[in-house]
């Protein structure tokens, strides 16, 4: 079985969703499955099919190690291409073609109608991401890619729950989805347009390029007749567990930087792109200015996205997974709706960042916190003889924390304990969902993109709710977005509520008191 080279991550990402999980009938279960890709002239020969098409071929690589792409008339070309895609992403892949054989799920794209056991209909219509299990909706011929993105994700979502049901709540498919990208509605009150040709984004700051970032700039990649510049920020480098979420990588990158990656994606569309291999902080620095009008946030942690609304952004879009949902929000700062601060405002006391790591790596004493605090101000490798210690507190594998031996307390925390999902203290600062699904993170990204383009002047009539949320591990709900406004005055009082940080918002974009 064709198992991808980090499927140990792909498997820890399905235990965080699934029900009773247990690792050796995961793998069984894959083994007895060959996920279908199909689809027919009408999908290949539009722009909008390719984008789905393309979205879903890297996804299905990404877990499933048995594969197939079916055409169902002619196009054999796009076939073969769709599977060195795949190939690129997982070499391990085993690529299944003998005819008449057994279809188990299936994915298409287009206007054919496909027998299988489970069949996805996937399709879009410029802005409207249509999902179907029913009949095929077909795919428009736009240069919009968001709703051809979604469409994609929401179908392997399907996928996933069509393949492990047995271990998923409700594991219901999706009859007949219609969403908009451009107004976050469902059904009849999902918005659609043209994107007309010509729109400038003008400046915008993409923090963060890991898993949901990689789906944001996918999806920008793939615009056109759209103008503006777009500043890449994130200090780190791929590493092969990334392959498992990370869209626009394959095994060549592991070591690349982020932001290098994504830039090279990004040069043959409009958008021009410049590279920040630095944190948030270190680019505010770098700028030597603080007016910022428009930041994409793609980041892990409450800390880091506290931070960005800190340095008081005239607007910032927030795009999230989480264990139950993922989503997007959209923030001013000097009115009544909640500032991306406000989302993450703690509900009781928090310990001392020490005090949390020491709690997650299994010391108690305070010897021991006094320990680990030196330790992170210091800045020093952990060492082998501390991994040891880390591994009998807390009970996990030494073989799995050993090759982090040598990074600092802070990047041995994140890497080795969060990032694999070790444990993590009830008030730690680390990620919500530390590995989400493939088709989680990127439908976050899809959503992030089409925001930041949808919210350009002239492009949609009306602003959507603070907040879209979107739970791909059940039926999609026939509404998404939901207002929040800021809390009432009290002991806990955001910065969007301190005067100071009010002044000097209002300095800076020269806006009016209300």
């Amino acid at each position: 079985m064709g198992l991808a080279p980090f499927f140990d991550r792909a498997r820890q990402s399905a235990a965080q969703v699934l029900r009773d999980f247990d690792a050796d009938a995961f793998e069984r279960r894959l083994g007895e499955i060959v996920v279908t890709l199909a689809f027919d002239a009408q999908a290949a020969t539009s722009a909008e099919g390719l984008a789905s098409l393309d979205m879903a071929a890297r996804l299905i690589a990404r877990l499933y190690p048995r594969v197939r792409v079916l055409t169902l008339g002619g196009e054999d070309a796009l076939a073969d291409e769709l599977i060195e895609l795949m190939r690129t992403i997982n070499p391990n892949l085993e690529v299944v073609s003998e005819i008449g054989a057994e279809i188990h799920v299936a994915v298409v794209a287009g206007g054919t109608k496909l027998e299988a056991d489970a069949t996805i209909y996937m399709g879009s219509d410029r802005w409207i991401a249509r999902i179907s299990t029913l009949t095929p909706v077909r795919s428009g011929g736009s240069p919009n890619p968001f709703a051809a993105g979604a469409a994609a994700c929401i179908a392997m979502a399907n996928v996933f729950r069509a393949v492990f049901a047995r271990w998923i709540a409700k594991p219901s498919l999706d009859t007949d989805v219609r969403f908009s990208l451009l107004n976050f509605e469902m059904g009849d009150r999902a918005a659609n347009d043209d994107l007309h040709a010509g729109p400038d984004l003008g400046l915008v700051q993409l923090v963060g390029v890991g898993a949901i970032g990689n789906a944001f700039v996918w999806s920008m990649s793939r615009l056109r007749g759209v103008k503006g510049e777009l500043h890449l920020i994130d200090h780190e480098t791929v590493e092969l567990t990334n392959l498992q979420r990370y869209l626009l990588t394959a095994m060549t990158d592991v070591d690349a930087s982020k932001v290098a990656l994504a830039a090279s994606v990004l040069e043959d569309c409009g958008i021009e792109a410049q590279t920040f291999a630095m944190t948030w902080a270190g680019y505010v620095q770098r700028m030597g200015h603080h007016r910022f009008d428009r930041v994409a946030v793609a980041l892990d942690t409450v800390r880091d996205r506290v931070q960005v609304q800190s340095s008081l952004p005239r607007r910032v879009y927030n795009a999230w997974t989480q264990a139950g949902d993922l989503g997007i929000s959209r923030h001013g700062f000097d009115d009544k709706e909640a500032c991306l601060a406000c989302l993450y405002l703690p509900t009781g006391k928090r310990r001392n960042e020490d005090e949390i790591v020491a709690e997650e790596l299994g010391f108690r004493t305070q010897e021991q916190i006094l320990r680990v605090r030196s330790m992170l101000h210091l800045g020093m490798p952990v060492g082998e003889q501390f991994v040891r210690e880390i591994a009998a507190n807390i009970g996990t594998n030494l073989e799995a924390l050993l090759p982090f031996a040598d990074l600092p307390l802070r990047a041995f925390r994140q890497k080795a304990i969060c990032g694999n999902a070790v444990m993590r203290a009830a008030d730690g600062a680390g990620p919500e969902l530390e590995v989400p699904m493939a088709f989680q993170s990127a439908l976050a990204g899809v959503m992030l993109a089409a925001e930041v383009v949808a919210s350009t002047p002239d492009v949609r009539a009306a602003q959507p709710a603070t907040r879209s949320v979107v739970d791909l591990m059940r039926v999609l709900p026939g509404r998404i977005s939901f207002p929040m406004l800021k809390r009432a005055p009290g002991p806990v009082r955001c910065i969007c509520q301190d005067p100071d940080y009010i002044s000097v918002y209002r300095t800076k974009y020269d806006v009016k008191a209300p």
